[in-house]
């Protein structure tokens, strides 16, 4: 593909920020946006599409997820909701009964563990099956069966103006709804992938990501991505994934545990109407480099920044996305022919198409599912040490394992076993050694003026229903 560049100098927010100046969009102008009785005879009821695909929303937990989303240019992008002790929650759908999940892939990335919430009750250890950061698509895999199924629609038709609703878990509040209309259907992002969106004013929050867009007969037409803020804060706007493209890598994914693409090593955006005339261009279709690769195909080829490519192996001007997506599309190996424009005249130049470098998740070996009491690193409190300030007891000084992902964190207070008080380590060890090995337990835990139950779920017992953890 023709590599995009975001923007430098973007703080990360909710789900992501991106800079949106000469950001394009191709507003639909089929028969069914431009006729009134089209969007009538559509009917929207969105307490019945939610009732029917929420048993197939569910939420997602990575464990240890705490490498920042970057690419070459170090351009901060979406991030999932942080619940502390490196845990980060995101959405996700179910896309088959068999236990495949499309949720967002930076949410996952770089995670050691990952797990699955389903109908708020049972959780599931999750393998990743793929990622592909391109396009913010990741699979997941649970051993599990009969798993109710989203029901999936077509973006191809979304038109501005069209209702939509959100369903997902933001800041962990699980099967949250939120509603709006569709702004543009598709936008491209300046210095982007080429990767076509849709945006919405729906609101979007941490834990949102992953989570399925509806449309107003109640189908999946995308899956949530990102927002654009200046101050961490949803500002309507909002960015989706179109289905159709999610379904697409996801097939990828699943079949081969990558996507493969053909890139030439230059950086572009999409000429604009305002930047066209500046090249001396009337039309501003085309991809405007801003940048080759040093030793890449477009670099061999002399290319350089400011060219526009108008045309992948066609004399007729071709808007960006279809250059991108010819360009990912091509055979690593084989040559395209690239119609340039160049110091205001035409120019053809062939450049040879290498394979971009394919996302792979990390492998990670499962966890030993004999912990030392329950990942818990405690420290015991006497009144003497105390001093008054705190009341003697267990307290947490660092977690692993099943009590980081149950959400304990440094300075909790250890109060109970089940229904067995402990005071002291000794305590909490014969609490423990009387459970059946595997066994989830219910710590009583007070942080500041909250006292709670808490679930810690070993490892083994992980695809057990269980009670959802403390957020």
């Amino acid at each position: 593909m023709l590599r995009g560049s975001f923007a430098h100098g973007v703080v990360a927010a909710a789900l992501g920020v991106l800079a949106l100046s000469g950001a394009t969009s191709s507003w639909s102008r089929d028969r069914a946006c431009l006729d009134p009785t089209e969007a009538s005879k559509q009917g929207i009821d969105f307490a019945a599409a939610v009732a029917r695909q929420a048993p197939a929303v569910v939420s997602v937990l990575a464990i240890g997820q705490g490498s920042e989303w970057l690419d070459d240019d170090e351009m901060r992008v979406p991030a999932p909701s942080r619940l502390g002790a490196d845990r980060a929650s995101a959405s996700g759908f179910v896309v088959s009964d068999d236990g495949y999940i499309l949720t967002s892939a930076h949410a996952v990335l770089g995670a050691h563990e990952t797990s699955v919430l389903v109908a708020g009750q049972r959780r599931f250890q999750a393998d990743i099956v793929g990622l592909d950061r391109r396009t913010d698509v990741a699979v997941l895999k649970i051993a599990a069966s009969n798993l109710p199924v989203a029901t999936v629609g077509s973006s191809a038709r979304l038109c501005p103006g069209e209702w939509v609703a959100a369903l997902g878990a933001p800041f962990g509040f699980e099967h949250s709804v939120t509603g709006g209309v569709v702004s543009a259907n598709p936008r491209f992002l300046p210095g982007g992938s080429g990767v076509p969106l849709i945006q919405t004013d729906v609101a979007l929050n941490p834990g949102n990501s992953g989570g399925p867009l509806l449309n107003g007969r109640g189908e999946v037409v995308g899956m949530n991505s990102m927002i654009y803020s200046t101050s961490s804060g949803y500002l309507g706007m909002s960015f989706t994934v179109p289905i159709d493209v999610a379904m697409r890598i996801a097939a990828e994914l699943r079949s081969t545990g990558r996507v493969t693409r053909g890139q030439i090593g230059a950086r572009t955006q999409a000429l604009t109407s305002d930047l066209a005339p500046a090249f001396g261009l009337n039309s501003f279709l085309g991809a405007l480099i801003v940048r080759v690769d040093a030793g890449g195909p477009a670099a061999s080829a002399g290319l350089r920044s400011g060219d526009v490519v108008l045309a992948v192996n066609g004399n007729t001007a071709m808007a960006y996305a279809e250059i991108q997506e010819r360009v990912s599309a091509a055979r690593p190996g084989s040559s395209l022919a690239l119609s340039i424009w160049r110091h205001k005249a035409p120019l053809a130049v062939k450049v040879a198409v290498a394979e971009s470098p394919p996302d792979l998740p990390q492998r990670v070996t499962a966890p030993n599912a004999r912990e030392l009491r329950l990942g818990l690193d405690l420290v015991e409190r006497t009144a003497k040490q105390v001093g008054g300030l705190l009341e003697p007891g267990l307290y947490v000084k660092s977690t692993s394992g099943s009590a980081q992902r149950a959400g304990l964190r440094l300075g909790d207070a250890v109060l109970a076993v089940n229904d067995i008080g402990v005071d002291r380590i000794t305590d909490l060890d014969a609490a423990l050694e009387s459970l059946r090995q595997g066994e989830t337990v219910a710590l009583l835990i007070r942080r500041g003026p909250v006292t709670t139950f808490v679930p810690v779920t070993p490892p083994m017992s992980l695809s057990r229903s269980t009670l959802p953890a403390v957020r």
